[in-house]
């Protein structure tokens, strides 16, 4: 929600500089009210319904200054102008000054036009140039208000996914984890987009040049082209690392889905290799031959080495199935030690590169001489050669 205050004031632009900078800080009343809370009343606020939170505005602002201009000799003057701009009632150096100044603004003899990130002066121009700068401004003030919301959000997803915990290391709250923020940052790379970039074309909306002069002069002091640019980079690049983390769950995942279904077609085999070998010692008592004896009992001696080639093929096949059950396991503790947290810089080049000076526990101690590949030493009895003597 953007709030607008207008005001007609009685004095002229340097006499007017005090009042923009209580107006800019909010620290003025109005009949004892205090302007932040007069303002939360007349949009609905209430208190009861704040949960603690006190109004106050945000810290995107700016402010205009119309005035209107009967010859070119009562147009201000540059160093008028620099005072409005910068709310200071000081002398300053031309050539260390940021105020723009649109061209179209500037084109007549009684018409001025200069702008700053936080304050603007419109002198001479018509009214309806003067409503479409004030919505002009509030667009800017909306986009440069939802850039730092969409800078706040990215950084806290920044932060959630660099300080995932040892504990994450579940594959399943992993990947969820990372699905959200994924879908977190598609929203944002949309709101980035149709709520700050879009909002800096307003030719298509409001055919005027000095309007569009003024628009894309404020959108550039107020720093919302670069800094968009710089947010979509962060929000790429961190989609990018969301991206190449859920692809190695994924692999682990596929890892994973491989060793069960290894799992389940040797506990398959297993069962059938327990049941083809009772049914190869009930099919060997069933047989019309002379080594099975009607008289004899199924469990005499006789019949040892028939049950221990039994007990060793379903030893054989306990033994396949608990060593390729403990090399599984095996490999998932090792797994998911590899799955690390997020390095710092010093950590990621230590560990690739070896630059073990990049180690905070070793840069205590004293760092080695370092020596430049080609030299070699002088040893400790040796004098230096004084300059200009010739060497052999």
């Amino acid at each position: 929600m953007l709030v607008a205050l207008t005001m007609d004031v009685p004095l002229g632009l340097v006499e007017s500089v005090p009042l923009m900078e209580d107006l800019y800080y909010a620290s003025i009343q109005c009949s004892g009210v205090p302007l932040e809370r007069l303002a939360g009343e007349r949009v609905g606020y209430r208190p009861e319904h704040a949960q603690g939170q006190t109004p106050g505005f945000l810290p995107e602002r700016h402010q205009l200054v119309f005035r209107s201009v009967a010859s070119p000799a009562d147009a201000p003057d540059d160093d008028t102008i620099q005072r409005v701009i910068y709310r200071s009632d000081l002398p300053y150096r031309p050539e260390h000054s940021s105020i723009t100044y649109p061209a179209e603004l500037n084109r007549r003899p009684t018409t001025v036009g200069a702008l700053g990130p936080y304050a603007s002066l419109i002198c001479g121009h018509q009214d309806y140039i003067e409503n479409c700068v004030l919505l002009s401004a509030v667009q800017t003030v909306g986009s440069a208000a939802r850039l730092r919301e969409i800078r706040e959000v990215a950084y806290a997803y920044g932060h959630r996914f660099r300080a995932r915990s040892d504990g994450e290391r579940d594959m399943h709250r992993r990947r969820t984890m990372l699905e959200s923020i994924s879908e977190g940052l598609s929203h944002l790379e949309l709101e980035l987009s149709y709520s700050v970039e879009a909002g800096g074309d307003i030719g298509t909306l409001v055919p005027a040049l000095r309007v569009e002069s003024f628009h894309n002069a404020l959108y550039a002091a107020m720093g919302l082209t670069e800094r968009s640019t710089t947010i979509g980079q962060m929000l790429s690049r961190l989609s990018n690392a969301i991206a190449a983390e859920l692809t190695s769950v994924e692999s682990a995942e596929q890892r994973a889905g491989d060793r069960r279904r290894i799992r389940t077609v040797v506990a398959v085999t297993f069962v059938t290799t327990v049941s083809g070998t009772l049914s190869l010692l009930f099919g060997f008592f069933g047989i019309n031959a002379r080594q099975v004896d009607e008289h004899r009992s199924m469990f005499d001696d006789s019949y040892t080495p028939i049950y221990a080639l039994i007990a060793l093929i379903l030893a054989s096949a306990v033994g396949i199935f608990g060593g390729m059950r403990l090399h599984e396991r095996w490999t998932e503790r090792r797994e998911r030690s590899r799955i690390r947290t997020w390095e710092t810089i010093h950590g990621l080049l230590a560990r690739e590169f070896g630059a073990v000076i990049l180690d905070p526990a070793r840069m205590t101690a004293s760092p080695p001489t370092p020596t430049v590949p080609g030299t070699r030493t002088r040893p400790p009895d040796e004098e230096p050669q004084p300059s200009g003597t010739p060497t052999r």
